[in-house]
């Protein structure tokens, strides 16, 4: 259910409410493998861990919502090709400046810095 909404809302979550998730999953596995820890839990329940899987889902959603037949891609920021060398040339540079963090983590400007080649 978690994963319904979290290509919008998983790359806006602070540390400390990504840290109050994962310590909902630890208390869950906690309560279902008494005597295991975390990583082992998780194995033994064959599940990915919730960060993890948040991040897949929001990355998938970024990626397929990257190409140009996509209603949203309209949002994606404009590529600044530059006329003379740069050092770092092997990433295209996006028109996109946040002015805040908290913008800066928002699922374009994350998905753009985080989630492409």
């Amino acid at each position: 259910m978690a994963s319904y909404g979290a290509p919008v809302w998983f790359t806006a979550l602070t540390t400390m409410q990504k840290g109050d998730l994962q310590s909902i999953e630890k208390r869950a596995m906690k309560i279902a493998f008494p005597n295991a820890d975390y990583s082992e839990a998780t194995t033994l329940a064959n599940i990915v861990p919730i960060l993890h899987c948040l991040e897949s889902v929001a990355k998938a959603f970024f990626i397929s919502n990257f190409n140009k037949e996509s209603p949203i891609h309209h949002l994606i920021p404009e590529v600044i090709n530059p006329t003379y060398n740069t050092r770092n040339a092997s990433k295209p540079k996006y028109k996109l400046y946040p002015r805040t963090k908290r913008f800066a983590n928002t699922l374009i400007p994350y998905g753009l810095k985080n989630f492409l080649p």
